[in-house]
């Protein structure tokens, strides 16, 4: 159990690096082979949500990039307002296409196992996420927004899980509901994504304010 120990003790900061560079070219790379396959099969869904992690995976490395440079200054404020900016038009994106499946459902089957094991990962990733999220008082923001991130599309995995099990327990049309769904969990992701954009205005406001009344207090810091 020694790798579990030395897992353990890397600092969080360093897991969040390394989990944001792979997070883009993960999702990169499933954006690429979901579009190729959604192409084939003529699929919205394997056309919709990839350009939607995508998003996700941009936001991620993006909080990655900003811990990885290790400063908290101007431009650090700028990458965590610009994650909030592209986490919610990805959501509207998310809510766009939802609406969407309800007026041209997309066609899903699962077998009972499969759409179990899909509910069960969902609901374990909102768990963890929102671990996380409690976990991240007097983290800095790059932290906290990564795991806001986290949270906000851990709902997705629940739209996913409802599709796979209304799949396997009913015979009727149940676009409507796989839609609303989408959408509640679309404004979910939009008002994370809006608070992340106003938090990132007040910390810029605060930052030219004591610029203005302290003018050496960023003196020593890098821009």
């Amino acid at each position: 159990m020694n790798w579990i120990r030395r897992y353990r003790s890397i600092p969080e900061k360093k897991k969040i690096i390394w989990y944001g560079k792979l997070a883009f070219w993960k999702n990169l790379f499933v954006f690429a082979f979901k579009v190729t396959v959604g192409i084939y099969y003529e699929s919205w869904f394997l056309l919709a949500i990839p350009i939607y992690q995508l998003f996700i995976g941009y936001v991620k490395n993006n909080c990655s990039r900003g811990l990885n440079k290790n400063k908290e200054n101007i431009k650090a404020i700028n990458t965590y307002l610009r994650g909030g900016i592209v986490l919610a038009l990805s959501s509207i994106f998310y809510i766009i296409y939802s609406i969407w499946q309800i007026f041209y459902p997309s066609s899903f089957n699962y077998n009972m196992v499969i759409a179990l094991a899909i509910a069960a990962f969902a609901f374990y990733s909102i768990g963890m996420s929102l671990y996380g999220v409690i976990r991240t008082k007097g983290k800095t923001m790059l932290i906290k927004e990564y795991k806001l991130t986290n949270f906000a599309t851990a709902f997705n995995n629940l739209v996913l899980a409802q599709i796979a099990i209304f799949s396997f327990t009913t015979s009727e049309n149940m676009a409507i509901y796989n839609g609303l769904m989408g959408v509640a969990v679309g404004l979910i992701v939009t008002i994370i994504g809006i608070y992340l954009i106003v938090d990132g205005i007040l910390k810029k406001k605060k930052y030219y304010q004591l610029l203005k009344n302290y003018p050496d207090f960023f003196k020593y810091i890098p821009e």
